[in-house]
């Protein structure tokens, strides 16, 4: 079956003792329940010493199947839960190595609801063992049946399988229904991130907020409408199998004895099995229901693993880590193009060729107007893209699929929308008594603002756009890389800041030995540079050291 794709080949060895156990368990019941269908309708049980000794093997069948099942279902709780966790595992263990380009398409709400998908695909080995324990305990009482009575086993199993085949096409109307809830759902998920997201601009627009309310309002009447079509589709399922039992047993009472020479025994026994196969049956319906919702969550798991196994990154992983060198010296840029489809414009964007050197301890600025591909070229730059032609040398060493997380390893960034942990996952010493965190904290002149949870050793996140900029410089220079990337990292300062930055901070960034690259739309800051690069139309339209600019200006 598809879904044991899903299981590592542990968890596999695992499922395969369980479902051992899960048929015996289903054994040891159906031998208790034939067990007392010979002792009420007297006939002489198929071997003499059990015979002899009935109420002794009555006994000991019971505690066996109660050590067996206690066994079965501890074990059963086990495999789910190792089960869920490896899967979610595994899908963020694929995402840390896919590229971000890929990552983006992906999209941030499409992976948050993969990750429900994951606790419904969590239930499958339940629900896999539970099915499996009814199919066997089923096919146990059809055969005792048979044993009991042929031609009266064979009506019945036709009126049985008659139903199963109503059951199972009417299943799949509800599978089609539960593939339109699941996008509807997609696309609430997207809703509720815009409207939690954006909830500063959704206060300041009296349209903006009845717009948005009105999205959430018709998907989530789409999802109630649905989820009430399904579910009543389920109820009726449930209600003919309920039902079924019924029209079963008016078969064995009214139907059998009309059409053949049946003895009361027989009719008796049947009665006895169909009672029995009640509870099998009824698990068999009503988790179609759950298999449903599981296919849907499998094609969703499916199509992601499709995607992300397809990565070269991904397969790669961290890849060669070797030094290029113990220090940066210089960084090319050889015939790089990069493109995307502009799905707003309904366009593809070119960036490039791209030919630029950047050597060690220059201090870049990189300018140009909105779609001009600086930030396009800042993504290549930090190895956050990957380009479709042409090559990036590291210190005159080619940047391959296998040494990429490498590269990406040696920048230390600061994005324009830059995201600040609240766990120190780079495991930076922050503490009042780290010297070189207190100087930074200083120059940064956040001071009085920043308060430090020792137990965590997290600063406090309550600050403006621009503090966090700050500290978020404080933990680009505390990676102690070689080269520091700024995406308009001044533009939520205040003038004063700002100002001290250029004048100041870059100074002192350049006199540590580090290669600055930074965009900015600050042109009054330009001779703050040693170099400045402006981009039009995805190409470099100047590439100036500040003294040759100066002389153009003049």
């Amino acid at each position: 079956m598809k879904y044991f794709k899903l299981l590592n080949k542990k968890s596999n060895t695992f499922f395969a003792f369980l479902v051992l156990l899960g048929l015996m368990d289903s054994v040891w019941v159906t031998t208790l329940i034939a067990f007392i269908d010979t002792k009420i309708t007297g006939n002489p049980l198929p071997i003499s010493i059990v015979e002899e000794y009935d109420a002794a093997f009555y006994v000991f069948a019971m505690i066996l199947s109660f050590i067996v099942s206690r066994y079965f279902q501890s074990h059963m709780v086990k495999l789910t839960c190792n089960f869920g966790t490896d899967l979610a595992l595994s899908i963020f263990d694929k995402l840390r190595f896919t590229n971000y380009n890929e990552f983006q398409e992906l999209g941030q709400d499409r992976v948050r609801t993969l990750m429900s998908d994951v606790g419904t695909i969590q239930r499958f080995p339940t629900t896999f063992i539970e099915v499996f324990k009814a199919g066997v305990m089923t096919l146990i009482g059809v055969s005792y049946m048979f044993y009991t009575h042929l031609f009266a086993a064979l009506i019945l199993s036709s009126v049985i399988l008659v139903l199963t085949f109503i059951f199972y096409f009417r299943n799949l109307s509800i599978e089609n229904d539960i593939e339109k809830l699941r996008d509807l759902q997609n696309t609430n998920e997207k809703h509720t991130n815009n409207f939690l997201r954006g909830f500063k601009e959704i206060k300041t627009s009296i349209t903006r907020s009845g717009n948005i309310f009105q999205y959430i309002s018709d998907i989530k009447n789409s999802i109630k409408l649905l989820n009430i079509k399904v579910l009543s589709k389920y109820i009726i399922n449930e209600l003919l199998a309920s039902h079924a039992v019924y029209m079963v047993i008016g078969v064995i009472l009214f139907l059998l004895p009309m059409i053949m020479n049946i003895q009361t025994s027989v009719i008796t026994s049947f009665i006895m099995i169909i009672f029995f196969l009640t509870g099998p049956l009824t698990i068999l319906v009503s988790e179609i229901e759950e298999f449903t919702r599981m296919n849907t969550a499998y094609k969703r798991i499916d199509e992601f693993n499709r995607i992300i196994n397809s990565s070269e990154s991904t397969n790669i992983g961290y890849g060669d880590l070797t030094n290029i060198n113990e220090s940066f010296e210089n960084l090319e840029f050889e015939n790089l193009i990069y493109e995307y489809f502009d799905k707003k414009k309904n366009s593809t964007f070119v960036l490039g060729p791209i030919n630029l050197k950047i050597s060690k301890g220059e201090c870049i600025f990189i300018t140009g107007g909105n779609g001009s591909g600086k930030s396009t070229f800042i993504n290549l730059l930090t190895g956050l893209y990957v380009p479709i032609s042409g090559n990036i040398h590291l210190n005159g060493t080619k940047i391959n699929a296998e040494n990429y997380p490498y590269y990406r390893d040696q920048i230390a960034s600061v994005f324009t929308d830059t995201y600040l942990f609240d766990e120190n996952y780079n495991g930076f010493e922050i503490n009042p008594i780290n010297i070189e965190l207190n100087d930074l904290v200083n120059e940064m002149k956040i001071s009085n603002i920043l308060k430090i949870d020792e137990d965590k050793q997290v600063f406090n996140l309550t600050l403006s756009k621009g503090q966090q900029k700050r500290l978020a410089l404080i933990y680009a220079l505390m990676e102690k890389k070689d080269i520091i990337v700024l995406d308009e990292w001044a533009a939520e300062q205040d003038p004063k800041f700002r100002s001290y930055f250029y004048n100041v901070l870059i100074q002192k960034i350049k006199e540590s030995g580090k290669t600055l690259i930074a965009v900015t739309h600050d042109d009054e800051y330009f001779n703050c540079a040693e170099r400045l690069i402006e981009f039009k139309y995805g190409k470099v339209y100047k590439d100036l050291t500040i003294s040759e600019l100066k002389e153009v200006e003049v």
